[in-house]
């Protein structure tokens, strides 16, 4: 049995083509490598990637309740920019 999984992102700013693109090759990039895509590991490597790709104050966090971990459910927010001010 597949287990499902439900990860939620929002990119701040969600507008910039590149940033979007860049984004969305590594997040299958992650997957390819086999990184359980909705985990906190996950998100440091994309993190890590993105970094690598030209966005150095790239920040990508991972939040799940516990229910939503058991569930493989996870949020994540990716700011280009780094933390909100």
């Amino acid at each position: 049995m597949a287990t499902t999984i439900d990860l939620r992102v929002r990119l701040i700013p969600w507008d910039d083509p590149t940033f979007v693109h860049a984004f969305e090759a590594t997040r299958e990039q992650v997957r390819a490598e086999g990184v359980t895509i909705n985990g906190p590991d996950a998100c440091a490597r994309v993190e890590e990637l993105l970094r690598a790709a030209g966005f150095p104050k790239v920040r990508v966090d991972c939040v799940r309740s516990p229910e939503e971990a058991m569930a493989h459910i996870a949020h994540w927010t990716v700011r280009r920019d780094g933390a909100p001010d």
